[in-house]
Parts: C-alpha cells; sequence; structure tokens
C-alpha cells in the first residue's frame, strides 16, 4: 500500500469517525481543542476508564507488565472476557485492538484511536460476520 492511500484511509476512518461523534446520542465528548494544538497521541492517553457513547458499555485500559504491553477489561455492566487485547500503529499513530470472547461476544473486536482534539477514543466495534460500526468512548471522568 503507497503511502498516499495510506493517507488517504487515514484521513478517510477520522473523517468518518468525526461524522459518527457528531451522529450518536448519549454522552458527548466534553472537549473541541484545536487540531493545531492538540498534542500527538501517545499510548499512555489510552489509560483510564472509558465509557462508549450509546449504552452501559466500559472499558478500563492500563499498561501491561512488559513495555508496550496493554491489559484491557470490558463490561456490560458485568464483565465479559477479553481474549486479547494489544497496541499497533497506523500511520505513525497508536491504536488500541481488543477482542473478547464470551457469551454473546463470540470475538467481537474493537480498533480505537485516541482523537487528541475531542479527548476520546474513536473507531470501530465489529462482531464476526457483519460491517463494522462507529463508536467513541469518553473518559468516565471528563463526562
Amino acid at each position: 500500500m503507497t503511502i498516499g492511500m495510506r493517507i488517504f484511509l487515514i484521513g478517510a476512518l477520522l473523517s468518518v469517525s468525526f461524522g459518527a461523534l457528531q451522529a450518536q446520542q448519549g454522552l458527548q465528548p466534553k472537549y473541541d481543542i484545536s487540531p493545531s494544538i492538540a498534542k500527538l497521541p501517545e499510548q499512555a492517553d489510552f489509560f483510564g476508564t472509558w465509557l462508549r457513547s450509546d449504552g452501559t458499555y466500559r472499558v478500563e485500559i492500563e499498561a501491561g507488565k512488559e513495555a508496550g504491553t496493554v491489559v484491557a477489561r470490558y463490561f456490560n455492566p458485568e464483565p465479559i472476557n477479553v481474549e486479547s487485547s494489544l497496541f499497533d500503529e497506523i500511520e505513525g499513530q497508536p491504536r488500541l485492538e481488543f477482542v473478547l470472547r464470551d457469551e454473546g461476544y463470540p470475538g467481537s473486536a474493537y480498533r480505537l484511536i485516541y482523537l487528541a482534539e475531542r479527548r476520546v477514543l474513536v473507531g470501530t466495534y465489529a462482531r464476526p460476520d457483519t460491517e463494522p460500526s462507529q463508536v467513541f468512548f469518553v473518559r468516565d471522568d471528563e463526562q
């Protein structure tokens, strides 16, 4: 994949994610910081307790015991087993991915990036064999 295509895909993802932010009801981001002064995202921005905008879904994210690893715990509102969680990068930006494997969650997956100008996690949630849906999470202590 060429650099131009990658940049286009990132722009499209952020564009769709921002549109989804405006369209969703429920919790709303508290901040709207100009992208020109927003800090560059890093893994530590993901750490903490996050609430999904459209329900009782909650994720707690913390650093793993080894450098670069992450521990994610998911609740709806009861705990749901997180099969795996990891950080990777897309175009130099950290991305959190975690997979749920429990009753009613047969390998459902989240792929989230930190949007610094809104101080939210945005991305997709997908159940196996379905199209991903756009989601966002706000910090529990910033709602």
